[in-house]
């Protein structure tokens, strides 16, 4: 038998982004690994890593690949001790640090913000983070003057698992190794043995070139809490290295309001809304004489829901996932009319507080501010995404259980009433005619009911409020309780009705009668229903909320 003979350790490692074996999350880590190495090369200057101490860097990015040179096998060690520790470093202030994504390093609010969508996915589990039992404070520069800042929460980090994650890339003698490595949760969120009674058959392994890759998806991917216990794990579909180093950084908010995303199609097309928004990546692409063309210039972008679950309370978990496509310019102009006009506010209260007792009693007053998110724009975003209209379901805002809080959602809508009518007045929001004729009928007759209503109690206004409430909850009541098409006419009918003349339906009635066919009932009682919360007559009808009620 002839002697086998070992093959000598590699002096470079080479990773394309199509290679075999490359998922999404492969070339998302792929591009994190480049966006690092750019960042070195932007701070380090003159300290970069070279070959062997010469003048050429110890890596080369193209379009395609990412390749680490060492001169020699064994100093791959020390190759990969450096990058690992410029790549995921800990702040003084215990805030996670990860320089490749971004240009300039985000203040420590929005540090804390990305920090506990880490913890919520990448970082879950509590034997790979060293976080501090006591919570510490941060807070956003005020949005206005006498505004207070918006305060974040975070547990101070001493450590985590991909700060030492170069070890298992090197042997004792600092040489590459070539033996298959296991692949975790911390490294790929949702990966997991299928069966602990047969762990070696079970789990998950990989080579060192697409592991690598795996430990930088932390870099790559974009981590943002929904809530305490939810979190969406934003994975970019990268098809071009050199353009992801620009639109990586681009991704990150900057904003308080942007660190608050409602679900994961409000976190994919947030994402892809920064990207076009951003100057600087406008000017690269065009450098590259790659104008933004639609459906090609922003990247789609692959989106995990993680929460806790029955079984598995104690984790998060991969429960869902979305496709954000890639930018479309009609979705990402409408997206921009739902983030304009129903945005994520800054909210200011007044809190009193009390010390003391009796006579020795001292009230003091203090303002805080926090983050109000919408409950409408996370609809309009999934709608969006899957390429539904992008009121459908909007039924269910009226009928559903806001798991976050436990109240009807129906409750939050009357603060969102000013943007959804700003919304339904731009004829760019509708693909036909007879959606928006829909919405002006049933305003229309509305209006007749509430005049109706105030002249029927002139000299009693709070009989006039009360009758008002209680047209509006039937109305609510009629059409969110259709269950068939028949109904839903039946109950349309009844309102066009008695509401008297409508010049709308006298018009354009012909626009209306194909909403109400048997294939198109249900957007007609959403686009009913839509109205009813969009309808925006004078001070004695509706009623603003005030931010204490929110």
């Amino acid at each position: 038998m002839a002697k086998v003979t070992k093959a000598p350790a590699p002096d470079h490692l080479t990773m394309g982004l199509f290679g075999p074996g490359m998922s999404l999350l492969h070339r998302a880590g792929l591009g994190g690994l480049a966006c690092t190495l750019r960042a070195m090369e932007r701070e380090q200057g003159d300290r970069v890593p070279t070959v062997s101490g010469g003048d050429a860097l110890a890596w080369d990015v193209t379009e395609q690949t990412v390749s680490l040179r060492f001169g020699r096998p064994e100093n791959a060690a020390e190759l990969l001790k450096r990058l690992f520790a410029f790549a995921f470093t800990v702040r003084k202030d215990g805030l996670i640090s990860l320089p490749g994504q971004y240009d300039i390093e985000p203040p420590a609010a929005i540090l804390a913000d990305l920090q506990s969508g880490l913890t919520l996915t990448f970082l879950q589990h509590g034997k790979v983070r060293q976080l501090a039992k006591e919570s510490t404070t941060v807070i956003y520069d005020p949005e206005g003057e006498g505004v207070p800042g918006v305060v974040v929460e975070y547990r101070k980090c001493s450590g985590f698992k991909h700060q030492d994650g170069w070890e298992l890339f090197v042997d004792k003698k600092g040489c590459l190794v070539r033996d298959v490595m296991k692949v975790d949760g911390p490294i790929s969120p949702g990966t997991v043995v299928r069966h602990v009674a047969f762990t070696a058959d079970t789990a998950v392994e990989d080579v060192p070139e697409r592991m690598l890759p795996l430990y930088f998806a932390l870099v790559g991917c974009l981590s943002l809490p929904v809530n305490r216990g939810v979190a969406a794990l934003l994975v970019p579909d990268v098809q071009n290295l050199l353009d992801f180093v620009f639109d990586r950084p681009a991704m990150t908010p900057s904003t308080a309001a942007q660190c608050q995303i409602a679900n994961a199609a409000d976190a994919g097309l947030q994402a892809q809304w920064r990207l076009r928004r951003n100057p600087v990546r406008a000017a690269r692409m065009q450098s590259r004489g790659r104008q933004l063309v639609r459906g090609t210039a922003i990247p789609s972008c692959h989106v995990m829901t993680f929460t806790p679950t029955p079984w598995a309370s104690q984790q998060k978990s991969r429960v869902a996932t979305i496709t954000v496509p890639e930018g479309d310019d009609k979705l990402l102009d409408r997206f921009d009319r739902a983030l304009t006009h129903l945005p994520t506010r800054i909210v200011t209260r007044t809190i009193s507080e009390s010390t003391g007792r009796g006579k020795q009693k001292v009230t003091t007053e203090r303002r805080e501010s926090f983050r109000s998110d919408s409950v409408v724009r996370p609809l309009i975003a999934e709608n969006l995404a899957l390429g539904r209209p992008w009121y459908a379901g909007f039924r269910d805002l009226m009928t559903k259980i806001n798991p976050a809080t436990g109240n009807p959602f129906r409750d939050r809508l009357p603060f969102e009433r000013g943007g959804l009518h700003a919304m339904i007045a731009d004829d760019t929001m509708w693909d036909t005619a007879g959606e928006r004729i829909v919405v002006q009928a049933v305003h229309e007759a509305l209006r007749g009911r509430y005049a109706q209503i105030a002249d029927e109690n002139k000299k009693n206004p709070v009989a006039m409020r009360n009758r008002f409430g209680g047209e509006y909850d039937r109305w609510r009541l009629a059409f969110a309780g259709s269950k068939t098409a028949d109904q839903f006419r039946r109950a349309l009918c009844d309102l066009f009705s008695r509401a008297g003349r409508n010049q709308v339906l006298q018009k354009q009635w012909a626009d209306v009668l194909p909403m109400l066919r048997q294939n198109n009932w249900q957007h007609a009682r959403d686009l009913a229903l839509l109205a009813l919360c969009s309808y925006q007559g004078n001070r004695t009808e509706t009623t603003e909320p005030t931010p204490d009620q929110e």
